[in-house]
């Protein structure tokens, strides 16, 4: 990955002098590390977020429906940051659907939405939730591009993510997400790692909250030494009611928010960090 390769130019460049050097701090552009330097070996520190935090842990979730108000209280609780990926026509016509275990899903009405997830990110999930398979250039980029446009009016600020609806990402898309301004596309294949993405535009995150393995995962973020690790959670919040989950998305929230080594930012924060620092490869 480029941020050891950076590293270990800087090191081995330092390494010249023969002498032992501690440089602490170092900065070059926006690239930030701490390195030591000893005769006879070499010891990098890693790259680290705002703050000098070693991890960073976030949260993404689909669909914006009335359980949002209930999740973001508890993420405000916490100081934990979100993004929520909406699609604007289904706000407009306050869909809603009957889940299986018989709750009917409703999503939130503009209304409702405004205001609601100030201080986290607002990212579009398509204009109307369709499954993009076999279809045709000219309607993803309208289910994209349209929907980003009308977020962007709704609450008045920049809509700079995607995130993919259903299970479902291709070549073609991810063109078009690139095409339609967006910074990032979030993609629904869980990576159960702890790795920042490589390309912008096929970001697996961690895990989906309903993997059972989702404690775990958690437990290994916070005892990881991964480079920047990325603790990235996806999900839908209607999920917490019909899974009673809510006393279990506290509790890891609870732990995370006391762990004095991770930060906490939206995903277009995240990507613009790793941008800057290690040259994530985004447009914007």
């Amino acid at each position: 990955m480029f941020v050891h390769g950076y590293a270990s130019m800087i090191a081995n460049n330092l390494l010249e002098c023969g002498e032992k050097l501690i440089v602490k701090n170092l900065e070059r552009g926006m690239h930030r590390c701490d390195i030591s330097v000893i005769r006879g070996g070499i010891h990098l520190e890693k790259l680290l977020y705002p703050g000098g935090k070693k991890k960073v842990f976030t949260v993404s979730y689909d669909d914006g429906v009335t359980q949002d108000v209930r999740f973001v209280e508890l993420l405000n609780q916490y100081g934990i940051k979100g993004t929520f990926n909406l699609n604007s026509e289904l706000m407009r016509s306050e869909f809603a659907w009957v889940h299986e275990s018989g709750m009917v899903v409703k999503r939130l009405p503009p209304s409702a939405a405004l205001g609601l997830y100030d201080g986290h990110e607002i990212a579009s999930h398509s204009l109307t939730h369709p499954y993009f398979e076999g279809k045709p250039r000219e309607f993803i980029l309208h289910e994209m591009g349209q929907d980003r446009d009308n977020l962007r009016r709704l609450f008045g600020q920049e809509v700079s993510g995607f995130a993919a609806p259903f299970d479902y990402w291709s070549p073609l898309m991810a063109e078009a997400a690139k095409d339609c301004g967006f910074a990032y596309a979030r993609i629904s294949e869980e990576s159960h790692s702890y790795d920042p993405p490589e390309d912008p535009y096929y970001w697996r995150p961690g895990i989906f909250h309903l993997d059972g393995e989702l404690d775990q995962f958690v437990d290994g973020f916070l005892e990881t030494d991964t480079e920047l690790a990325i603790c990235q959670i996806v999900g839908h919040s209607y999920d917490l009611d019909a899974e009673d989950m809510w006393g279990q998305m506290e509790n890891i929230f609870r732990r995370v928010s006391r762990a004095e080594d991770v930060a906490f930012m939206t995903n277009i924060e995240i990507v613009r960090y790793l941008t800057s620092r290690v040259g994530l490869r985004a447009l914007n």
